[in-house]
């Protein structure tokens, strides 16, 4: 008898144990102590729970390598769960592996095609690659099943990576006549609207949100820009008074708003707003426009004369890029047989950049000559050539990269051959004229 409850008292100790064990497993897991977590699942069996649990306090620690070798050796057990699938394709995304995160998700959608939340992951990483086209098939997919805003949202931004606004439009309508407090719907709507210049109908959407809530920066913001580029400042200027009032110090919001001023001719509370923007974007050519005639009609002249200087050298691109986008323009044209364009980018890049690559003047010559056998004009630019050829200076003349895209002097050679070849090309003008004598 004593040994019979002896063996109980053993049974009840050790389930007890085990269940103070799974218990602080859970407990540290809970409280995310994920270290304390691992310390006890390594002192038990792997089972598949136990597996699970090394994974999810792995991927807490951040030790996502580690987490998806665990995920990993899951699927190898338990390749019909869904869930080792979507836990590996996490770890996958969080390592910058998204076309392996894309297989896994692939699998677990395949496992169980109900899976939700599988499928929106699916489709945001399609759309944070940009492969929009797959993420609108996918949407339109996910759309047969779900109805819901964020299945339409996710239909929208496909719509808006493959430059289709007016499907966007629609998904974000259908969104805000369901719900008229969707913020998000009214802030693309009013964006949208806003950069296809339909201003009305920009206040209209946004002004629906403001119905239920006036306080939200960004649908403000939209309604604001609107009112602005409708040319209606004081209404405007009254929306983004709201949003400075509130902290809102975002450049679109000051540089804004420094615009509606400088169109009402208030050009001092212009000038102070376009000069707190500029800290923010010092070389946006529009804000130096405004802020430098906004200076000019105030006390600030000296200023504003800087502003529109600096306004002209950002906007007039340098000779070196002008130099290097001909050259590439004269490859390209040369590789599609457009010899004629060729010689005309050349001879436009010669006057307009380079005055003094006289090379380009035989360039043209040898087009004319064999891309388009015309000897003629190959004769009239190596005239042109030759002229440039400095007579006192033909023993300093220097060889020099004809794409370098500086000051290029032709070189002794390219004189010497274009001369040569100009001879050649007056004797058999002279010997066919003779012979027609």
């Amino acid at each position: 008898m004593k040994t019979l409850l002896l063996i109980l008292y053993s049974f009840i100790f050790i389930v007890s144990i085990s269940a103070q064990k799974k218990t602080s497993i859970t407990e540290a897991l809970s409280s995310y102590d994920y270290e304390t977590a691992l310390q006890l699942i390594e002192k038990e069996k792997p089972t598949l729970p136990r597996l699970y649990q090394r994974g999810v306090a792995l991927k807490g620690l951040g030790r996502m390598n580690e987490a998806l070798q665990t995920y990993q050796d899951i699927i190898s057990k338990d390749s019909l769960n869904p869930r080792a699938y979507i836990e590996a394709a996490e770890c996958s995304h969080q390592l910058y592996q998204d076309q392996q995160a894309l297989k896994y998700y692939t699998y677990a959608i395949s496992l169980k095609p109900e899976n939700k939340y599988a499928r929106i992951q699916y489709i945001t990483i399609l759309l944070s690659q940009q492969m929009y086209n797959e993420a609108l098939h996918e949407s339109e997919i996910f759309l047969r099943t779900d109805t819901t805003a964020t299945a339409l949202y996710l239909k929208a931004q496909s719509l808006e990576g493959l430059d289709k606004p007016e499907g966007a439009i629609e998904c974000y309508r259908s969104i805000q006549n369901r719900n008229p407090s969707d913020c998000l719907a009214a802030t693309k709507l009013g964006l949208l609207y806003n950069s296809a210049e339909k201003y009305q109908k920009a206040i209209e959407a946004t002004e629906i949100y403001r119905q239920k809530d006036s306080t939200n920066f960004n649908v403000n913001r939209q309604n604001a820009l609107a009112y602005c580029l409708k040319e209606d400042y004081p209404t405007a200027i009254n929306r983004y008074d709201y949003l400075i009032s509130h902290k809102d110090s975002t450049l679109q919001t000051i540089y804004y708003m420094g615009v509606c001023y400088y169109a009402l001719e208030k050009y001092y509370e212009a000038h102070d707003l376009l000069e707190i923007a500029l800290k923010k974007a010092p070389n946006n050519v529009n804000l130096l426009y405004y802020l430098g005639r906004s200076c000019a009609m105030t006390s600030w002249k000296k200023e504003g004369v800087d502003c529109l200087e600096k306004a002209i050298k950002l906007t007039v691109p340098k000779d070196s890029d002008m130099i290097r986008l001909y050259v590439g323009m004269e490859d390209c044209y040369k590789m599609a047989g457009m010899y004629q364009r060729e010689i005309d980018t050349k001879l436009q890049r010669y006057k307009s950049y380079s005055p003094q690559n006289h090379k380009l003047l035989y360039d043209a010559a040898l087009i004319y000559e064999y891309g388009l056998k015309d000897t003629p004009n190959a004769e009239r630019y190596l005239e042109m050539f030759l002229k440039t050829r400095v007579k006192d200076n033909r023993k300093n003349e220097q060889a020099a990269d004809n794409n370098s895209g500086g000051t290029i002097t032709a070189t002794a050679n390219y004189y010497n051959a274009a001369e040569n070849w100009l001879n050649d090309i007056r004797s058999k003008k002279k010997e066919k004229t003779a012979a027609k004598s």
